[in-house]
């Protein structure tokens, strides 16, 4: 038996890569746009691997730097959400979790 979309969006992994990709890409000092670029053209395993590892790379230096200069904790996925998107490519292919991953990464957090 497949699954369906909405576990796909329902994924805690998903929610917590989308989350980081949303703090990326609004970040005011360094706004990382190339993640979602990349992400958009990846069609395969291989090439969603490796948007995955430029944006945890990107990721991983802005919230040093934010941390460095806030003195506060950045959010950060673990490795349970890596391979939890792993896995999820591997379930139901690349197109699908790219899509939750740029609609989380868009929308706003929350309550109106």
């Amino acid at each position: 038996m497949g699954i369906n979309i909405s576990e796909v969006f329902a994924h805690p992994s998903v929610k917590n890569f989308g989350k980081a990709l949303r703090f990326g890409i609004r970040n005011e000092r360094s706004p990382d746009y190339a993640s979602i670029i990349e992400l958009k053209y990846a069609e395969r395993q291989d090439q969603f691997a490796l948007a995955i590892s430029n944006f945890l790379r990107r990721f991983e230096s802005n919230a040093k730097r934010y941390e460095q200069e806030s003195g506060r904790m950045a959010f950060r996925v673990n490795d349970q959400d890596l391979e939890g998107i792993m896995s999820l490519v591997d379930r139901v292919g690349v197109k699908p979790v790219r899509a939750a991953l740029v609609s989380y990464a868009l929308v706003k957090e929350g309550s109106p």
